[in-house]
């Protein structure tokens, strides 16, 4: 595939797919909270483990029509392109792709003066973890740093994340059957 055409597929799935999957999550949050806890359940549960239990389910519900909805918009535009796109592995791949962006936003609010290094080996360790974190994060703080908002890279970090799901699987199936 030309060069042209990939940049092309690749902004059409992450634009598709983040717009697509915020409207499902949005969606299915406005059905959970109108329908689900202001309709159905109300004031009749009060009791931590109860109201924790639902809460993990309509959690657990939105999380995943959000990331349906973005592997989804990730096939329908690999599909408008000619590009057949495994499913599974672009599902697998959105659904690592929100997290991997809360992970590396962590980076960025380590307070590494409080980390006390009690011996040399710990004091050499915390460096590198140090050095590396902040290598990892550089794009992300760049990003941040020209005021790019925060919820923009939470709603393309589950397309990115399908895209290289199902991108990493095909580089797999290339070289196992070139092995063979």
């Amino acid at each position: 595939m030309p060069r042209k055409k990939t940049i092309a597929l690749t902004a059409s799935q992450i634009a598709l797919g983040g717009s697509i999957g915020l409207a499902s999550g949005w969606l299915c949050y406005l059905i959970v909270e109108l329908l689900f806890w202001k309709g159905l359940i109300g004031d009749r549960v009060q009791h931590g483990f109860w109201v924790g239990l639902l809460l993990l389910i309509s959690f657990s519900a939105t999380y995943g029509s959000a990331l349906a909805g973005v592997a989804e918009g990730v096939i329908l535009a690999g599909r408008r392109f000619g590009v057949s796109v495994d499913r599974k592995r672009a599902y697998q791949g959105a659904f690592l792709g929100a997290p991997a962006i809360v992970a590396l936003m962590s980076l960025l609010n380590i307070h590494w003066d409080a980390l006390v290094a009690s011996n040399l080996l710990f004091y050499i360790l915390l460096n590198v973890a140090q050095l590396l974190a902040l290598i990892i994060s550089l794009p992300l703080r760049i990003l941040l740093a020209i005021k790019c908002p925060p919820e923009l890279l939470y709603i393309v970090a589950a397309p990115i994340g399908a895209i290289l799901g199902y991108r990493l699987g095909m580089e797999r199936k290339r070289t196992a059957s070139a092995e063979l």
